[in-house]
């Protein structure tokens, strides 16, 4: 006898692109969900650079402009490129841990320093709304 399982699905509606910036944190939610940060090159449009998760997306955006960020990768790179942010609204904490888990292994940001924990479950599928 075969068990098929099923696999959740975690969907991620993706906001429009917002310029990082101080003044357009106005514009991120006090929501939960999970975010990225892209770089625009000259001439090559954007590239992933960053996926995180946050219980409050705009206070965690805040967080990234502020002196306490920690990661220097992020630091180095805002010094050096244009900055783009959006994210998705995902309430569940399961689903939004599993998200930046799930696309950090799909697309391999170069600032992420560690591969995020997820919340333990193993049969899961990511599903992007551009």
């Amino acid at each position: 006898m075969v068990i098929l399982r099923s696999a959740y699905t975690i969907k991620i509606t993706w906001s429009n692109f917002i310029p990082y910036t101080q003044g357009t944190s106005a514009n991120v939610p006090d929501a939960p969900g999970v975010y990225e940060f892209w770089v625009g090159l000259k001439g090559e449009g954007k590239r992933r650079i960053y996926v995180g998760k946050a219980d409050n997306l705009s206070e965690r955006y805040l967080h990234h402009l502020s002196d306490e960020e920690e990661n220097e990768c992020l630091k180095n790179n805002l010094k050096k490129y244009v900055w783009y942010y959006r994210y998705a609204i995902i309430k569940i904490k399961a689903d939004r841990e599993d998200a930046e888990l799930g696309l950090y292994r799909k697309y391999k940001y170069e600032c992420n320093i560690v591969e995020p924990p997820g919340s333990g479950r193993k049969n899961f599928t990511i599903l992007e709304d551009p």
